[in-house]
Parts: C-alpha cells; structure tokens; sequence
C-alpha cells in the first residue's frame, strides 16, 4: 500500500515563486519525492528537509522533477548535496523529456554526473535493483 503526503503549495508573494513537495510511499519501499514549480533559492528551504528526511530513512528516494517548471544553480547544488549526503541509499533523478529542466541539466552536464531518467518507470526500477548500482543509466 503506498501512502502520499503533500506540503502545501507556497504561494508567490512579489518575486516568490509557488513551489509543492510530494512524498509517496512506493510499495518495494522507495519513496518518491516528487517537486513541483520553481526551485530555486527562494524555494530551497521548502525541499532541503523532506528531501534529506526521505534520503536518511529509505532504502531508495526517486526525484520526481517532471513537475518541476525552472531550476537554477542553487536548486541544482542541494540535488548534488542530497546525493553526497546519502550514504548508501539509492537516489535517481526523474525530469520530463524536453523539458527546460532537462535542457538545463544537459548544458551543465547535471545528466552526465547524477542518475538521471526521462521514463518513471525506468527510474523506479533502477532505484530497486541493488544488481545494477555502478551500471549508468540508459535513459
């Protein structure tokens, strides 16, 4: 059985961009944390705890940024932070294809450096199978 649970949007006030954090329970134990919006250094707070929460407490955490609209450097460091902090546990990345989150990672060589995926179900298998950790992903 997976479970959700959702922080409230934060709504833009002036420049402040509206940002969602998503966390679902998959049912071989990953967990999901599925961003949605703007992440940038506005937004981080919102995302640094739920995501380093889920790192510390799962086996397997897929970051789902296919909802996810602009990142910028500062979003992109606390993915690379999330990754170095996790110790063993398994964490992919998932953008949408020709998405301008996906552009962006490619020009900064993001996808060439972390697990980066365009398929969901790709990442979630990747994220369960300990066989194929130092394999690089195909997507």
């Amino acid at each position: 059985m997976s479970s959700e649970r959702i922080s409230p949007p934060q709504s833009g006030e002036g420049d402040h961009p509206t940002l969602t954090v998503r966390i679902q329970d998959a049912p071989d134990g990953t967990s999901i944390v599925a961003i949605a919006g703007e992440l940038d250094l506005s937004t981080i707070p919102r995302v640094q705890g739920p995501l380093l929460e889920q790192i510390t407490q799962r086996p397997a955490v897929l970051i789902d940024l296919s909802g996810l609209s602009f990142i910028d450097s500062s979003g992109m460091a606390i993915l690379i932070q999330a990754l170095r902090g996790a110790n063993g546990t398994r964490v992919r990345i998932l953008v949408a294809s020709d998405s301008q989150v996906g552009r962006v990672f490619s020009i900064a060589g993001v996808s060439d450096a972390l697990p980066v995926f365009t398929e969901r179900a790709l990442a979630l298998t990747w994220a369960g199978n300990h066989d194929r950790e130092n394999e690089r992903p195909e997507s």
